[in-house]
């Protein structure tokens, strides 16, 4: 199947998503601290993922996994600029991450809302 890129930071080759190491991370604290467990099993499928020393990492997931992904990287991407974790510095924007759901959406339909 045909690559697709989002800026020069997310590619998305359904089911697959490349994402830096700072934001992998990021999502997986996010993902645990949430109190509903199902969340705690996405973060370990994605933890399971991550290489020790790498710059970025491919998570492969299912479609709805990916889709939960993605809903997040949305959620998390309008508190950067709160926080000490900013676009800039992951060289990340708000715009890849609606450029990798916009992909998302063309191979598997809308993101449901739970």
């Amino acid at each position: 199947m045909a690559r697709y890129r989002c800026r020069p930071n997310a590619m998305l080759a359904a089911p697959i998503v490349t994402l830096p190491t700072a934001i992998a991370r990021h999502l997986c604290a996010d993902l645990l601290s949430r109190p509903d467990p199902a969340w705690h099993s996405l973060a370990h499928l994605v933890t399971a993922q991550l290489f020790p020393g790498s710059a970025r990492h491919t998570l492969t997931l299912s479609p709805r996994d990916l889709q939960d992904l993605l809903a997040v990287l949305l959620d998390i991407s309008i508190d950067f600029s709160h926080g000490t974790l900013t676009p800039v510095t992951c060289g990340f924007a708000e715009t890849d991450i609606h450029e990798a759901i916009d992909l998302h959406q063309h191979h598997y339909g809308p993101l449901l809302d739970n």
